[in-house]
């Protein structure tokens, strides 16, 4: 494969990187909203005179309070995935002319004399990494927050039916 090939097929990696890093923040936005729900069902249900205010003995309000902070932890997990990642000083320092973080420091002019001097595909590469190892992230961490979710809601249905 020629350099050139190399770079173009680095570039349709980047942009499906930034695809799956679109699709990953939309899960994540999808799963604090269903935990931000829970939670408030969870306090309107908690109330004096509704079911989980009624709790009584210690394991069913232990199971509750697990259960809630088994969901404000879904829902942290959920926030951290939407969190801005990325180092302007990692990597490959001020040389590295893909990064947004440090693109913003060149001139247009510096910005054009390097493009048509560079080899992209260093650079590049490295990028790609880079991206790859912060949508890795992202997606544990969507999945983390999904099963905590799911053992939150359990634990304080749990907690109801014991109460």
């Amino acid at each position: 494969m020629s350099n050139e090939e190399a770079v173009k097929t680095a570039w349709q990696i980047h942009a499906s990187l930034t695809e799956v890093t679109g699709r990953v923040d939309a899960k994540a936005s999808f799963a604090l909203t269903i935990e931000s729900a829970a939670l408030g069902a969870i306090v309107a249900l908690s109330g004096a005179g509704v079911r989980l205010g009624r709790l009584s003995g210690p394991l069913p309000a232990s199971l509750f309070w697990l259960g809630t902070a088994l969901l404000g932890a879904a829902a942290l997990a959920a926030v951290s995935v939407v969190i801005p990642r990325g180092d302007a000083s990692a990597g490959t320092g001020p040389s590295n002319f893909v990064y947004y973080g440090q693109l913003r420091h060149w001139s247009p002019d510096r910005l054009a004399d390097r493009l048509e001097e560079a080899d992209l595909l260093p650079v590049l590469s490295w990028q790609l990494v880079e991206m790859s190892r912060i949508v890795w992230i992202k997606h544990q961490r969507v999945r983390q927050s999904l099963v905590l979710a799911v053992l939150g809601c359990a634990t304080v249905a749990l907690a109801g039916l014991l109460g």
